[in-house]
């Protein structure tokens, strides 16, 4: 089983400090949007290189489960684990099929998952796999691409990557190109664009309620202010919704 991602575990956990936004405003946001980790059992979809897994071992989880599609990642994550042991577990399982986690968990978290479903049926069955996965109440958070991120040209580049789109009237399943750099390394892979409205459909159909944006937070430390032209107009939000 392969992925777009397959061989970027190096550059994807490199991204946490080259692009300095994620550090500063992704990992708040979805914190804030989770609103804590503290003993809660976490399932990370799309775990990649694992370091949202870590970083949720880090703030006081019970126990955390990173899951991808990506054998590679999943090598490396382990790899990490090894080196540095918190109690982290990975599986090499495709998101849309974690529902095999039937209910263990009490925060599903999917960080730039959502934004890889190519069709509206791909979109609900992920939404529909991460309800699966949690105990009646528990929340499910994504970080995912924002629908009103900026399709100015290179307007994303001061931070590290650009978006690219064939046409800046988006509909929903056009294709966007995420292109980045960490090092000597090209990191492009292909997402999705859908409509706020998209999302909250299949949120609702996969069976949540009390579906939410989150406005975009910034670390503790004063970057607000260097991060303003970004901040603008994010490329990511994060969405939170608790299952039925």
């Amino acid at each position: 089983m392969t992925s777009q991602f397959d061989g970027l575990a190096a550059l994807h956990e490199r991204s946490i400090d080259e692009l300095p936004f994620r550090r500063h405003i992704e990992m708040p946001s979805v914190l804030a949007a989770a609103d804590g980790v503290d003993r809660r059992r976490v399932l990370d979809l799309g775990c990649g290189s694992g370091h949202y897994a870590r970083f949720f071992a880090r703030s006081g989880a019970g126990s955390v489960l990173g899951v991808d599609r990506s054998p590679g990642m999943i090598a490396h994550a382990r790899h990490r684990e090894e080196v540095e042991p918190l109690g982290v577990r990975y599986l090499v399982q495709d998101t849309d099929t974690a529902a095999a986690l039937s209910g263990a968990f009490d925060l599903a978290v999917a960080v730039y998952a959502l934004s890889y479903a190519a069709t509206p049926k791909a979109l609900t069955r992920l939404c529909a796999a991460a309800r699966d996965t949690l105990a009646p109440g528990g929340r499910f958070v994504a970080a995912t691409l924002n629908p009103d991120f900026a399709t100015v040209p290179h307007y994303y580049r001061p931070y590290g990557f650009d978006l690219t789109v064939a046409d800046p009237h988006l509909r929903d399943g056009d294709p966007v190109g995420v292109h980045s750099r960490a090092g000597e390394e090209n990191f492009q892979v292909t997402a999705y664009y859908w409509s706020r409205e998209a999302y909250e459909r299949a949120l609702v159909e996969a069976g949540f309620t009390d579906v939410s944006w989150q406005p975009p937070r910034t670390a503790a430390d004063g970057s607000a202010s260097l991060f303003a032209r970004y901040l603008a107009a994010p490329h990511a939000l994060a969405l939170s919704a608790r299952a039925r």
